[in-house]
């Protein structure tokens, strides 16, 4: 009776893997991108290193030689500012909005644009409070860190986008 439960489990996940299913999560990035260089941040930064996780966790092997790679993800550009959004009688800043940006994209070996050049930007508010100095510098470098983390993953996001429109 045992066996019965445990062959129809086999069963469907024969016929699931069998049919080229994929968790929704997997990779989608393009074919090209097996093995990809980070150019344009260093490997000790925390954007590179971001990208690397973001990576690695779609089935991407980042490689620190570029001979060695299929595909080169080029990070143009990158900004993080605060623009203050609101000041006190006193003129003293409140709140402030954090706007993190990135410009990239992704060439082929044979130097094939796979990702044309495109920025994504993510932006967040932080409210100041003078007499809470110390949580606030946490919170802020909390937020940056944050910040930098979506707009590495929409990065991935619109790459995985291109993988999909590719023919």
């Amino acid at each position: 009776m045992h066996s019965l439960p445990r062959g129809l489990l086999m069963l469907l996940l024969l016929s699931l893997a069998g049919c080229g299913f994929q968790l929704r999560g997997s990779s989608g990035l393009p074919q090209d991108m097996a093995v990809t260089f980070i150019q344009g941040a260093a490997p000790w930064t925390e954007i590179h290193q971001d990208f690397r996780d973001a990576l690695e966790d779609r089935g991407v092997i980042v490689t620190e030689e570029r001979s060695e790679a299929t595909a080169v993800l080029r990070i143009l550009q990158q900004e993080f500012r605060a623009d203050v959004l609101t000041v006190d009688i006193g003129g003293k800043v409140q709140e402030l909005q954090y706007v993190q940006m990135i410009r990239f994209q992704v060439a082929a070996r044979d130097q094939q644009v796979l990702v044309p050049d495109q920025a994504v930007t993510a932006r967040r508010d932080f409210v100041f409070n003078k007499n809470e100095i110390l949580a606030k510098e946490r919170e802020s470098q909390f937020i940056r860190e944050a910040l930098q983390r979506d707009v590495v993953n929409l990065a991935i996001l619109r790459i995985m986008a291109a993988g999909r429109d590719a023919p």
